[in-house]
């Protein structure tokens, strides 16, 4: 009997999707005829700072706060008086790039992961550099990526020449290593008791360590980083049974899927052709170009990656990334440091009173619905001169991803004074977000000038704020989609399930299952954004050059006591000097001339 016809509940086969994110973990299950979430549990995240710029957690807390999950996820389906038994896969998703190593002998992590956006390793980035003299786009012909402290590869190089023990272990041939996926994955299948060690081609397309061509690991990458091949996973297709749950209430139920959260989100959000495109901000913020069976190296920053790849004989698809390390990250930062706590309606009327939104703006509309009792009633008797926001704020916390890929950049912010609020900073954070994205777009529509610039595809859970898809539209010039579900990456990655365990085809998913759409239209026109570009521009130079700034530079030396004029006089030619002394010796000798006449 096939997995379709045995379920014994009113809503037919069942998936479950387990997510590992960067700051929760939780457990999707979906109604395969509908995509309907029938039940989902999630579970905060902590991350461990233990120096600054350091972002880590610990593998085994992650592995506890998923088993939670699911095992609560399972107990909601009973509460609803739904069969568990009516499941019939489960997918994993996971944020790329976090990575994890452990003693494949005890399942026992040999030190804490990396997170994605960790800077620790910027002296083993600075180290390549410098070797290279700094071509950062040495590998990137081969593994499409370049240098930064994000992939996995340095984060592993950190971990084998800073961690006591992890040599020793790769020596003794019991080291492990894998992105979020692979540890998850390891640990459901029986982990020391057999676990199945393997990852999918998006995460592997990740670590610098894999051929986009061929997608293997490639001998010549692994060599380069001195990384032995016997310690990674074996890489897979997205979209195939991988092994079954070892134990607990799911046992035996195969896991079907596996993708990278960004990926996933552009296979939920179906764009699956050539010059699809789509955007997700969450904590960080991805876009997506769909290329297709074709490598784009790109020239303009962008990374080259794995799309997805359904089943493991299905062609493989790539896609242009421009990967913006902080969005919703630089929000929180900005609420929980500088306890900027206030609404973003407030702000939202805030800029609209200062005359930063266009009047009939989508936003400006919601304006009279959203702002709180004691804000401005009408925007047009506010003198917007006066509180014309010029706050320009740049979140590069970790450095500059694309199109730039600086990783010595730091965040900075412009233009405060004495009576800039606390609206007018959660404002230019989110337009941040925005500028970040055209920067992207540019660059993409320089890598590939035949891609018509009109629409966009949105998701993420910052997504679901109207007023900052509305500015993204205003200050792209774009039309943008926004599909209704919080959760792309997590359908798409039940999408690939479905069609592993053949309970979904494409063309069921896409008339069943596709959620509808709203849809936003800029109210700006061309020379209002690239005004308010122009400046972000400007900005942005300033926190690429953070560190141009030398030792012996006369900036930081005039605070040593030394004369300020001396560095004046120094930068006087001496050509400048003799002609001027001799011009006032020819004047003086003709004034003496003439008194004494």
């Amino acid at each position: 009997m096939s997995a379709g016809n045995r379920s014994r509940s009113k809503f037919g086969s069942l998936i479950g999707v387990l997510y590992v994110g960067h700051t929760s973990c939780k457990f999707l299950i979906y109604a395969t005829r509908n995509a309907e979430i029938l039940t989902c549990h999630e579970l905060p995240l902590q991350s461990i700072s233990p120096q600054s710029g350091w972002i880590e957690f610990e593998p085994l807390a992650i592995w506890e706060k998923a088993r939670s999950c699911l095992e609560n996820g399972l107990q909601n389906l009973i509460i609803l008086d739904i069969n568990p038994l009516d499941i019939v896969a489960i997918g994993v998703c996971n944020q790329r790039e976090t990575t994890v190593l452990w003693d494949r002998t005890n399942g026992e992590p040999l030190c804490n992961a990396i997170g994605w956006c960790d800077t620790r390793t910027s002296a083993v980035v600075g180290g390549i550099l410098q070797r290279l003299r700094g071509k950062k786009n040495f590998l990137k012909s081969v593994c499409g990526l370049p240098f930064s402290n994000c992939f996995c590869a340095v984060k592993l190089r950190w971990m084998i020449e800073n961690v006591d023990g992890v040599q020793n272990a790769i020596d003794a041939d019991k080291a492990l290593f894998g992105t979020l996926d692979s540890w998850i994955i390891w640990l459901l299948t029986g982990g020391v008791d057999g676990g199945i060690h393997v990852t999918d081609v998006t995460n592997a397309s990740r670590t610098m360590l894999m051929n986009l061509e061929t997608c293997e690991w490639d001998e010549r990458l692994c060599r380069f980083f001195r990384i032995p091949n016997k310690i990674l996973p074996e890489i897979r297709s997205c979209s195939e049974v991988y092994g079954y749950i070892n134990e607990g209430p799911l046992s035996g139920i195969p896991i079907a899927s596996c993708l990278g959260d960004q990926q996933a989100a552009l296979l939920g959000q179906m764009c699956l052709k050539a010059g699809h495109i789509n955007c997700t901000v969450d904590e960080g913020m991805f876009i997506l170009f769909n290329t297709a069976q074709e490598i784009i190296d790109s020239d303009h920053g962008l990374l080259s990656t794995v799309a997805y790849q359904l089943g493991a004989r299905g062609e493989v698809f790539y896609a242009l990334e421009g990967a913006i390390a902080h969005a919703g990250s630089s929000i929180s930062w900005l609420k929980r440091t500088l306890a900027l706590e206030t609404p973003m309606n407030d702000s939202m009327h805030t800029s609209s009173s200062t005359g930063l939104l266009p009047e009939g703006s989508t936003a400006q509309m919601m304006l009279p619905i959203c702002s709180p009792v004691g804000a401005y009633s009408n925007p047009k008797t506010v003198n917007s001169k006066k509180l014309r926001v010029d706050v320009i704020f740049v979140p590069a916390f970790s450095g500059y991803y694309s199109p730039y890929w600086r990783y010595k950049a730091r965040g900075m912010m412009f233009g405060i004074t004495l009576q800039t609020t606390p609206q007018q900073i959660l404002f230019a954070a989110h337009e941040a977000i925005c500028y970040q994205v055209r920067e992207v777009l540019e660059a993409l529509a320089k890598d590939c000038p035949t891609w018509p610039r009109t629409k966009l595809t949105v998701g993420g859970d910052l997504s679901e704020q109207p007023f900052l898809v509305q500015m993204l539209s205003d200050l792209n010039g774009l039309s943008i989609e926004r599909p209704q579900t919080s959760t792309p990456a997590c359908l798409g990655t039940m999408l690939a399930a479905g069609l592993a365990t053949e309970v979904l085809s494409i063309d069921q998913f896409r008339q069943n299952c596709v959620p509808p759409i709203d849809v936003f239209n800029t109210a700006f026109n061309s020379s209002q954004r690239d005004m308010k570009f122009r400046r972000w521009k400007m900005a942005v130079d300033r926190c690429l050059n953070f560190d141009s700034v030398s030792e012996s530079d006369p900036v930081k030396l005039i605070f040593d006591g030394r004369d300020p004029d001396y560095y004046v006089r120094c930068a006087i030619p001496g050509s400048l000097f003799f002609i001027s002394s001799f011009a006032l010796i020819v004047i003086s000798e003709m004034l003496l001339q003439n008194g004494i006449k």
